[in-house]
């Protein structure tokens, strides 16, 4: 009898135990997703975890609603958000499950040769290039290109399933001086007539005096008996010590497109003050320059000294023959 009402106790023992489990840890109530896609076998992943399952699959989860993200290579994720789960009851999903292909950029520059940055982040690209993959939205794009800085371009949509195509000038490679500068002849001219030219700062110097031979790159020349006048060298003047080389080109317009050739032993070290043609110049920093002469006068006799006004366009970017 005793060993009898030993067990019932431990029966009733057992059983308060069960019903203080159940109680502190209540058994989760779940239901199941369906879901498929087009085309199938993209991944699963439920409230930001990965389920390590693809479509076509049946997953579980607590009821209650819950956030949906299908993963699928070269297609644009697919959002289902605010999805219910009822316990005990599978939910189908067969709507809003068609992939789009992902959008594309062409980014192109001129010059090439930029780094191009999406949103922020380094792409690893440099112009020209496609960069494939892009979710459906709006990217900022920022070109960089050495220590010349950055040009930011303004917001550039990519659409599912289409490529962008962008074509940016970047203008901090490129100094323009479009206002004619004026040089005078180094015979018979004043302080106020400064015969040399400084083509990265567009500042025009007298040759005469000696610290200014780190910034002249040409001069305009001409001799004591009025014979010659060119424009030339500054390493021509026994002051100036910079040395520029000089190439006439095909065409009068600055602004056709036209590359320089790269510099090369024929080029020559002076040009002559009638040239009609624009001129590439290869300066001795290594940068390369398109100037033309615009205009030309004086040189009547004394006291009315010759002059030519040039217009250029300075190319920032070191051994860059783009114009």
């Amino acid at each position: 009898m005793k060993k009898q009402i030993l067990a019932v106790i431990l029966l009733l023992i057992g059983i308060s135990f069960i019903a203080c489990d159940e109680a502190t840890n209540p058994i989760e109530e779940k239901g199941t997703i369906n879901i498929t896609s087009t085309p199938t076998g993209a991944q699963i992943w439920l409230d930001g975890d990965s389920t390590g399952q693809v479509t076509p699959a049946t997953i579980e989860a607590t009821a209650g609603f819950h956030d949906i993200t299908l993963k699928l290579a070269g297609y644009s994720d697919i959002l289902l958000n605010h999805l219910s789960v009822t316990a005990g009851k599978e939910t189908l999903i067969t709507e809003g499950t068609t992939f789009k292909k992902l959008g594309s950029l062409t980014i192109e520059s001129e010059p090439a040769g930029a780094e191009i940055w999406l949103n922020g982040s380094n792409s690893g690209e440099v112009t020209p290039a496609t960069i494939g993959s892009l979710q459906n939205g709006s990217y900022e794009i920022t070109l960089k290109l050495g220590d010349l800085g950055d040009s930011t371009l303004a917001a550039v949509t990519v659409n599912d399933g289409a490529t962008t195509n962008v074509t940016a000038k970047l203008d901090f490679g490129f100094e323009v001086f479009s206002t004619p500068v004026r040089i005078w002849e180094t015979t018979g001219t004043s302080a106020s007539q400064p015969s040399g030219l400084d083509l990265s700062s567009g500042m025009a110097y007298g040759t005469s005096d000696a610290d200014n031979r780190d910034k002249i790159d040409i001069y305009y020349y001409s001799d004591s008996q009025g014979s010659t006048y060119i424009v030339r060298s500054a390493a021509f003047h026994s002051k100036m010590i910079r040395e520029t080389w000089f190439k006439v080109g095909n065409g009068t317009d600055l602004n056709d497109g036209e590359n320089s050739p790269v510099q090369f032993s024929s080029w020559k070290k002076s040009i002559g003050d009638r040239e009609t043609k624009y001129v590439f110049l290869y300066d001795a920093d290594g940068h390369y320059s398109k100037l033309k002469i615009t205009n030309y006068g004086g040189g009547s006799g004394a006291g009315d000294p010759a002059w030519v006004e040039v217009q250029w366009i300075y190319n920032k970017v070191q051994d860059d023959v783009s114009f």
